[in-house]
């Protein structure tokens, strides 16, 4: 594929682009800044990653693998303004989820410990779980607005702190998977996954592809809930912490 045809695909952002001009909605520039973000970001790890298959050292793309954490969490710490320890917080639950992804991936020989695996399945996990982890944070701040007379009540009829929070933990952490929940709801009859579709189009088996797909999408959603829980758990207590009663 030239870099011409990859050029061309931005002609999809045309009409949007269009639109968002012609009706003032004031989201040309972002999408735009977005894509073209994203076009230079992937042609660059494009060619960080064809180097690291080059060399296959495990110590650098366990080191690259760590990054895209720091990256990750600090993303999702602009979203976790109003807690304290937002940084730590999102690190602790992208680290504690990829770390058990690759334990089990290795432990039961689904993948080898090598770049070309691990690097490409990490990233979709750190990803999706950095997207929850960043709803877990705005919604567990809109619904401590929305509940905090409630919890007040329950505060002064001798609950503790984390029994007077169990509503608003269940309401963020079931918000935060919805797309992951709906997503799995309609795999195979709406969408055919990216990691699928790639192999498919590779000239992989339709089976073979379905299967490390169901890897992957198992794992992601079981990561992203449990990166959810983490990291509603270690935030909620900030709203007692700093007396936002």
């Amino acid at each position: 594929m030239s870099y011409a045809a990859l050029l061309a695909a931005f002609l999809f952002m045309a009409i949007p682009l269009w639109l968002s001009y012609k009706q003032k909605l004031g989201i040309s520039r972002e999408m735009l800044n977005a894509s073209i973000r994203a076009f230079v970001q992937l042609m660059i790890i494009g060619y960080i990653i064809t180097f690291v298959f080059s060399i296959e050292a495990p110590i650098l793309f366990s080191l690259i693998i760590l990054v895209m954490i720091l990256i990750a969490a600090k993303t999702c710490a602009k979203r976790g303004g109003s807690f304290n320890y937002s940084f730590q917080i999102a690190f602790t639950a992208l680290l504690t989820a990829e770390m058990l992804s690759v334990s089990i991936w290795v432990l039961f020989d689904i993948v080898e410990y090598e770049a070309q695996y691990i690097l490409p399945m990490s990233g979709m996990i750190i990803g999706s779980s950095m997207v929850a982890i960043s709803l877990v944070f705005d919604r567990l701040k809109r619904e401590f607005d929305l509940t905090k007379e409630l919890i007040m009540g329950k505060l002064a009829l001798g609950a503790t702190n984390r029994q007077a929070s169990q509503e608003l933990i269940e309401a963020t952490v079931k918000a935060a998977l919805i797309p992951n929940v709906e997503a799995m709801k309609t795999i195979g009859l709406v969408q055919l996954p990216g990691m699928m579709t790639g192999a498919i189009i590779a000239g992989s088996s339709p089976v073979i592809a379905v299967k490390y797909q169901l890897v992957i999408v198992l794992t992601n959603f079981g990561n992203t809930a449990l990166t959810a829980i983490i990291v509603c758990f270690l935030a909620y207590s900030s709203f007692f912490k700093q007396k936002m009663f």
